[in-house]
């Protein structure tokens, strides 16, 4: 599987490049390999070339994998969709889930927090896309959610979390990136005990470029990474 550390490094210099023509520090951006489609076997391989972060987006394959893989020191995060009945199978083993959609998930991470003394951290995510298909709170109510629940003592929200439209007019894309990045910023006057603007999940194998350039700290790649072609 050499073709891996290929593109491992192809990818960490293109984000490196990013980082240097947005005028941002060396490592300021992490990279969160999207292992959803991708077998156990690949993903210990991926791993033994230095990559630590990896996304899951269905809750049973991430019970599953982090099973199978669980000696080998990986952090998953939680990437797609999550009902409340599946919280169960993600809430003990990620280090991060990028996808709180709506209050209800926000409700039962609190709950979950009580009943196993455990904080998972979490981000917000927000429709930027305009697509009827994406879910997240609006960009007119997610300072509003924020202002709601950032002096809980059961939730630790790190911040945001969005999705550009798959079109190829990266000014659109941009604008998209753009404006989140300014709620995030306008975020940061809402600290609290359970929520600081800590980091900005934006950028996919086809848009990361961008995303880097309008302020994203981590970046979700997985065609890029997996694929025996680059991608």
């Amino acid at each position: 599987m050499e073709y891996l550390a290929r593109n491992l490094s192809a990818i960490r210099e293109k984000i490196a490049q990013a980082e240097q023509l947005a005028g941002r520090p060396a490592g300021s951006v992490q990279l969160c390999a999207v292992s959803k489609t991708v077998d156990h076997n690949v993903i210990a391989a991926m791993h033994a070339c230095g990559q630590k972060i990896f996304g899951e987006n269905r809750p049973q394959s991430l019970r599953d994998k982090s099973t199978l893989l669980g000696e080998t020191g990986l952090s998953w995060h939680f990437i797609g969709h999550l009902q409340t009945n599946k919280i169960k199978y993600v809430y003990p083993v990620a280090e991060m889930v990028h996808s709180i959609d709506r209050c209800e998930l926000l409700d039962q991470f609190s709950e979950w927090h009580q009943k196993t003394d455990r904080l998972c951290p979490v981000l917000l995510e927000v429709h930027i896309s305009g697509e009827e298909a994406k879910q997240g709170f609006g960009c007119d109510e997610i300072l509003d959610v924020i202002n709601r629940y950032r002096n809980s003592e059961h939730l630790d929200i790190r911040g945001m979390m969005g999705m550009a439209p798959l079109v190829a007019d990266a000014e659109v894309v941009r604008s998209c990136f753009r404006r989140l990045h300014e709620l995030f910023e306008r975020s940061r006057d809402l600290h609290g005990p359970a929520y600081r603007a800590e980091h900005l999940s934006m950028g996919m194998s086809g848009d990361f470029a961008i995303a880097i350039a309008e302020g994203a700290t981590i970046v979700r790649i997985g065609t890029a990474l997996f694929a025996e072609d680059g991608g």
